[in-house]
């Protein structure tokens, strides 16, 4: 390496520096760290809402701006794509994503007095941004306040809390899930783990609304954890949570849902259906039915496993699985979404080449939007995304 190599480089580390030097719970401030980074006169860090249906900026004393919806502004096709977007009139408006990984934050939208050409660099700071954003967003309520568009009730709030990151991907495999109405939510919820060599999923409907159905999801969810950190089959799986249920809330409550297990090199997936509405397979950019499994009585009401299915994807497949506040959702004039809306939704967004993350904020949007912003149940979906064996020798690693 020359020196002048050497010097850029100290040169850029210690700028990189300065966005680690900035206090936690500011995130204006780091914004202003990235304008000191990119040598550029303003930088805005626009967080998106629980809903992911709008992008709230923070101004400089951490408080919040105007809302700028998602749909038909820059900063919404940007967050929207995954892509760079640039105005350029004398001087340059730039918008990045804003991720941790493949989850997706807000975005960053950065002013140039003149021509900008270093997108390579900014990315890379972006990224860096979003690190120091995810690992400081348990220390500090800012991040928190900006994702909200609208008060969150107290069973969405333990709900949220409860969720792994809402999207993610490793070698061959992206999941996604996404819930509805985001801001009153309370018993629908979903989990995963990607392991070596294998993703372990479920989705899970428990009986109510409110805090006390949250208070059954956090139940299933946790039993679900500690059985798959135990090393324990489906079925264990099934009986533990089917037993803490019941000893935690009495014979009279239960929690629907399918429990998963997707190896990630031979694409078998195994799951247990219990009693829960059935998974929507498109292949081949066609639906192609519902993945079929007997169902097993719901959690909590001392059933044992009837079947455990198995089924094979191959590259390109993708499996929905959903709660039935989905399907049953209905418009001010009483027309049913139903499962045919739900599947037709889906194979457009595959042909079109939607990614899983956005593909599901496109589905909750159209069911929202199909009742009039009036959801009356929970409405959960979780996608897999299965990409097949161009990737399979990355896949047993930890994600």
């Amino acid at each position: 390496m020359s020196t002048q190599d050497a010097s850029e480089r100290g040169h850029r580390d210690r700028r990189l520096s300065m966005l680690l030097d900035v206090e936690a719970p500011s995130l204006a401030a780091l914004g202003g760290a990235v304008a000191r980074v990119l040598e550029a006169s303003d930088c805005r860090l626009l967080i998106a809402d629980y809903a992911l249906r709008s992008l709230r900026p923070l101004l400089a004393d951490d408080s919040l701006g105007e809302a700028l919806q998602i749909e038909g502004t820059m900063a919404g096709r940007c967050f929207a794509t995954g892509d760079v977007v640039s105005s350029v009139d004398g001087s340059t408006t730039t918008w990045l994503p804003l991720n941790d990984g493949v989850e997706r934050i807000g975005v960053v939208e950065l002013h140039f007095d003149s021509l900008f050409e270093t997108e390579l660099d900014a990315r890379g700071v972006v990224e860096l941004l979003g690190l120091v954003i995810v690992s400081r967003r348990r220390y500090t309520d800012v991040v928190h306040l900006a994702r909200r568009s609208h008060p969150l009730s107290e069973a969405a709030e333990a709900q949220w809390d409860l969720l792994p990151p809402l999207c993610h991907s490793v070698g061959g495999v992206s999941v996604a899930g996404g819930l509805e109405p985001a801001y009153d939510i309370g018993g629908d919820s979903f989990d995963y783990a990607f392991n070596p060599g294998k993703l372990d999923f479920a989705v899970l409907d428990a009986a109510g609304h409110g805090l006390e159905a949250v208070l059954m999801a956090a139940a299933a969810v946790h039993c679900l954890r500690n059985a798959r950190r135990s090393g324990r089959s489906l079925t264990e799986t099934y009986t533990q949570i089917d037993r803490r249920i019941q000893a935690q809330f009495g014979h009279s409550f239960f929690v629907t849902g399918q429990l998963c297990a997707l190896d990630v090199t031979t694409g078998v997936l195994t799951w247990i259906n219990a009693g829960h509405v059935l998974p929507l397979h498109v292949r081949d950019r066609s639906f192609i039915g519902e993945l079929q499994c007997r169902p097993s009585l719901p959690m909590g009401l001392g059933g044992a496993v009837r079947q455990v299915a198995t089924a094979r994807l191959q590259p390109g497949d993708r499996v929905l699985f959903y709660t039935d506040g989905v399907t049953e959702s209905r418009s001010a004039d009483g027309r049913l979404f139903g499962v045919d809306l739900l599947a037709d939704f889906l194979v457009r967004a595959t042909l079109d080449d939607v990614p899983a993350a956005e593909t599901v904020r496109r589905l909750t949007g159209h069911v929202v939007d199909a009742v009039g912003g009036d959801l009356r149940d929970d409405a959960t979906m979780f996608l897999i995304d299965y990409a097949g064996s161009e990737t399979r020798s990355e896949t047993s690693g930890l994600a």
